[in-house]
């Protein structure tokens, strides 16, 4: 049966949510929709609540909601149906509150949403839905007014894991490590390079590019055996020649173009690490369990950064950029503690 148990103030429960899985069991459960309004970093953090969702509740036919402008990188493989709504028009105007109502009446009546978003129009969803219990792990107390069952989010838990305790109030036995589900799809084999990428979503959490170059000089020095390859991205400033032009000399370092999601998961499957700034590409890294060091300043990196051996975090207790030789240090150790010759 499922259960609610947990210590007062850990989470909250309405009557309402106590008394609907009374009599309930996860085999009872037939349809659950996850809103989920993010880029391709947060999906790739989303694969493993997706995974223990499907294992929990083995009758029910998942529906993932999401933005038309963020739907790079949806994990269409971990769940059965799409549904969107329309933040922005093609003209880049936002679309206006009867649209949205109208596309959020659209999703099918649920046995279950869960709100992996916190945000306006995830709320949005969320009052017009016509789930028969509604769960979310909101920020603000005010906003736990709209669910029936909501659990505490923690800036010092790993996001993918914090959205995790949204079924483990319902009872449900997670793994760890997370289990991502790309193992078949992305094997790893021939690991002799090392990629690096110095974008992200906005120019202030980019590492400055010189230290970036200093990096890859070291590197290709200290593991001359490897490739270390320069990642283009999409964006005009995600060219990154002013790193690899220096570099371009060195046969050990290459600069790779812009490549579509299913190219760029198979080369970064294939690395033996992944040095980034925090940005999708490393979540896209640590979901496929290529080891990963990430770059933190301004904000702190404990949301971000899951706590095994192959992924580490490079930051200060100033959260001021950090050092090359800081950054060094943290992926040699890495590369010679994981892969000892």
């Amino acid at each position: 049966m499922l259960k609610l148990n947990f210590r007062r103030g850990s989470a909250f429960a309405s009557q309402k949510a106590k008394k609907f899985l009374k009599d309930k069991k996860p085999e009872d459960i037939k349809s659950i929709a996850v809103i989920r309004h993010a880029a391709i970093g947060d999906f790739m953090n989303i694969r493993p609540f997706l995974i223990e969702l499907r294992k929990f509740f083995p009758n029910a036919k998942i529906t993932l909601s999401v933005v038309r402008h963020y739907m790079y990188g949806i994990p269409e493989d971990l769940v059965d149906n799409i549904h969107v709504t329309t933040r922005y028009k093609e003209n880049g105007k936002k679309t206006g509150l009867l649209q949205r109502i109208k596309e959020v009446k659209s999703l099918p009546s649920q046995d279950l949403i869960f709100d992996l978003t916190d945000s306006t129009l995830s709320l949005l969803i969320i009052t017009f839905s016509k789930a028969k219990l509604k769960i979310g792990y909101p920020y603000r107390a005010l906003r736990r007014a709209f669910f029936d069952i909501a659990t505490l989010r923690s800036d010092f838990v790993v996001e993918a894991q914090s959205v995790m305790h949204m079924i483990n109030i319902l009872g449900a036995k997670t793994r760890f490590p997370l289990v991502y589900g790309n193992e078949r799809k992305y094997p790893k084999e021939n690991l002799t390079q090392i990629i690096y990428f110095a974008g992200a979503s906005v120019e202030s959490k980019c590492w400055e590019k010189d230290k970036f170059r200093q990096l890859i000089e070291k590197m290709s020095d200290s593991f001359s055996e490897y490739k270390h390859i320069i990642l283009q991205g999409i964006g005009k400033n995600e060219q990154f020649l002013e790193i690899y032009e220096p570099l371009a000399k060195r046969k050990n370092v290459m600069l790779q173009e812009t490549l579509p999601i299913e190219d760029a998961m198979k080369l970064i499957a294939k690395s033996r690490c992944l040095i980034s700034n925090d940005t999708g590409v490393r979540n896209m890294g640590i979901a496929l369990e290529t080891p990963t060091i990430g770059i933190f300043f301004q904000i702190p990196p404990f949301r971000y950064w899951p706590r095994e051996e192959k992924h580490d975090c490079v930051f200060n207790i100033e959260y001021t950029s950090p050092d090359v030789e800081d950054v060094y240090n943290a992926s040699k150790n890495m590369i010679e503690k994981l892969y000892e010759k």
